[in-house]
């Protein structure tokens, strides 16, 4: 198929979903990761890093928690309401939002920085469980986003290479976050928040090369089989 004087799909504001659809189509396993990346980088990024990095900073310069979580919790709102303002899933973005809320109440009550940063790190934990059970269910969530992903007919969805390939990532998505929460946990009671902060940038740098390796693989496994949905 000729790609001569065809201009590229700007990525930068292509929701992640899309660009992911776009390289199936496409079968470009190679610029694959870079649109990926484009498409989903700076929002990961600023969801996962972007709280705590606010809270950081507010709680280093003043000395005040209250500053800290202030700063965090507006961060937060504010990425909540752009989600909302460009028709994000509204159920997700609501419980994003309780969890904020929840999170900023226990920090101010407890008067403690370590408090406040430890509540994502559980979640983590409890996310990675639930992509792990989801397997031993026999309904991996990989493979339930991959509807909303991948456009392929239901009969190609409902072939073993498909549940085996999405199983897998379930799997590699959950031990990852699974892994990754101890990892935090462990971090912040035992050496303090400053290295809590920096295992998050690490966090946030491994779902993205998850992200990338999880598509890649399911691409490549299923290149031979896929029946496009119609």
């Amino acid at each position: 198929m000729e790609a001569d004087g065809v201009t590229p799909t700007p990525t930068t504001n292509v929701d992640p979903a899309d660009a992911i659809k776009l390289a199936v189509l496409d079968g470009d396993t190679h610029g694959m990761s870079r649109r990926i990346l484009r498409s989903s980088g700076p929002r990961l990024l600023r969801d996962i890093l972007g709280p705590t990095l606010s809270f950081y900073a507010g709680w280093k310069l003043t000395g005040s928690l209250l500053v800290g979580v202030a700063l965090g919790t507006t961060f937060s709102l504010a990425a909540y309401r752009y989600e909302r303002r460009h028709g994000r899933p509204g159920a997700i973005a609501r419980l994003v939002l309780a969890f904020v809320v929840l999170q900023a109440i226990v920090g101010l009550a407890t008067g403690s920085a370590r408090a406040y940063l430890i509540q994502p790190s559980i979640l983590g934990g409890v996310n990675g469980a639930i992509w792990l059970g989801s397997v031993v269910i026999g309904k991996p969530l990989a493979a339930v986003f991959a509807r909303e992903v991948f456009p392929v007919d239901e009969q190609t969805r409902a072939s073993d290479e498909f549940r085996s390939v999405f199983r897998h990532v379930s799997i590699v998505f959950g031990a990852f976050f699974l892994v990754f929460a101890a990892v935090q946990l462990f971090v912040l009671l035992t050496v303090g928040v400053d290295a809590f902060v920096a295992v998050r940038v690490l966090d946030a740098v491994g779902i993205l090369s998850l992200i990338v390796y999880s598509v890649r693989y399911a691409v490549e496994r299923l290149a031979g089989s896929v029946q496009l949905a119609s």
